[in-house]
């Protein structure tokens, strides 16, 4: 795809909104995973591993698709390797280790407001690495009003956020500072890498460190079924595929504008568990939810202004 088209407002929006599609419907995917393995709610390091083995083997994916693709095999030079291993750590391991540790103490309702305020770390963080990306009130009110929309979506059927939790709020914190952080180093990384092979990388390097942290704490899967490599292939592909596509919207555009759209991963997860456990989501809160989260995003894409650009 030419750089042109990456940065088309209508191939970047329908493209981020794949990916926050496809990791929306990762949630119920993951608790259907967790009861085909028998994984427990408070084995963590089992939870590690399911993780683990899902990133590792999506990056291997990704790896092999773009080798396929281009005719040739691809080695990081030794920059490239710790970039990439710094990378891994980062938006693979300790964002999914901070996140499942604070799932013990926080509710998930709670886990999914505070992945919605990822999107005001993106636009916040990202000036501080890249120049051309500041913060406008265009950005920062696009963003308020989409958080609005997760809010109600999550409180509107009685859903309440819950008490503070020192280490399950702080945890969740941290969790999405590190995909918020992962965000800028996947962009600073691909300006001189391919970001496909970025992608394959990170999400081996991330997912291999997950497997290992969840052994060593006596965490552990099987694969008693069929379902069991079921679920595990399509976890595996959505984040082969997010990822890959992610990278990439992240080279050719803003941070903060390609964050924004974390915003409608809620909305779709919302969505997906509805479908999937055959509850009601068309109520009028999740309907005005969905409208907000839709126009933050809007707002916050809408053309600058001539005045804007002197």
């Amino acid at each position: 795809m030419k750089n042109n088209l990456l940065k088309n407002k209508l191939v970047v929006t329908l493209l981020a909104l794949l990916c926050t599609a496809l990791w929306g419907t990762a949630f119920a995917a993951i608790k259907q995973g967790y009861k085909i393995f028998s994984i427990e709610s408070n084995d963590i390091p089992s939870m590690l591993v399911f993780a683990g083995v899902r990133f590792f083997s999506a990056g291997v994916v990704v790896y092999i698709a773009l080798t396929i693709m281009r005719k040739k095999f691809f080695v990081p030079k030794q920059r490239e390797l710790v970039k990439m291993t710094s990378l891994g750590i980062m938006q693979t391991a300790l964002q999914y280790i901070f996140l499942y540790v604070a799932l013990v103490f926080v509710t998930g309702t709670k886990s999914s407001i505070y992945t919605s305020f990822s999107a005001f770390l993106g636009v916040l963080l990202a000036p501080l690495f890249f120049k051309g990306d500041k913060i406008t009130a265009k950005k920062l009110i696009g963003c308020c009003i989409g958080f609005c929309g997760i809010v109600l979506i999550n409180i509107g059927g009685g859903n309440f956020i819950g008490e503070f939790s020192f280490i399950g709020d702080s945890f969740l914190f941290l969790s999405n500072l590190c995909g918020a952080l992962g965000n800028i180093f996947a962009k600073k990384i691909s300006k001189d890498s391919d970001p496909v092979f970025v992608s394959a990388a990170q999400l081996t390097i991330g997912g291999g460190l997950l497997i290992i942290i969840g052994m060593l704490f006596s965490g552990g899967i099987s694969f008693t079924s069929l379902d069991c490599f079921i679920v595990m292939a399509y976890l595996s592909l959505i984040s082969s595929v997010s990822f890959a596509i992610w990278t990439v919207l992240l080279k050719h555009n803003d941070v903060s504008i390609i964050s924004t759209f974390t915003l409608m991963i809620p909305v779709f997860g919302t969505i997906t568990s509805g479908i999937v456990l055959g509850e009601n989501i068309f109520t009028i809160p999740n309907l005005i939810s969905i409208l907000l989260v839709t126009a933050g995003i809007v707002f916050v894409n809408l053309r600058r202004k001539v005045n804007e650009h002197n």
